[in-house]
């Protein structure tokens, strides 16, 4: 098994459409090309096959912190990989930035697993959504 994360530079969303299909809508697509030209965009293969993106977003150059996102394309495979390689990205982050902010759908049971295992505290749930903190001190 072999696992490759890399940054992006290439536009996300043409990336997504080469390696998945039409599997992103016009709304989702423009989303996550503009949440690259704000931030950083990461990508992680598996056996070749692409498994997810995710980037984060400061507010501003001086911002301590910054606003972390993530699309899979499905089920990730090898879990306990995952989360090793994701402790490692969020660690190099919290170098950088004292918080890490975003925002989890609450139907996203596993996705909220893995951001519990990251260090995530998470807030009131509102409009479907479940915000949530990772904090370097976590």
């Amino acid at each position: 098994m072999t696992t490759v994360i890399t940054k992006l530079n290439s536009p996300i969303s043409v990336l997504i459409s080469y390696e998945c299909g039409s599997v992103l809508s016009e709304r989702d697509a423009g989303m996550l090309d503009y949440c690259q030209q704000l931030g950083e965009v990461y990508v992680g293969y598996v056996d070749g096959d692409l498994i997810c993106c995710w980037g984060i977003i400061p507010p501003s150059y001086l911002s301590t912190q910054a606003y972390i996102w993530m699309w899979a394309s499905g089920k990730v495979p090898h879990k306990l990989l995952f989360i090793r390689h994701s402790v490692k990205q969020v660690r190099q982050f919290l170098s950088r930035y004292e918080t890490l902010t975003g925002h989890c759908k609450l139907s996203e049971g596993s996705a909220q697993r893995w951001l519990h295992w990251l260090g995530a505290e998470f807030g009131p749930p509102a409009d479907g959504l479940r915000p949530f903190v990772i904090n370097r001190s976590t």
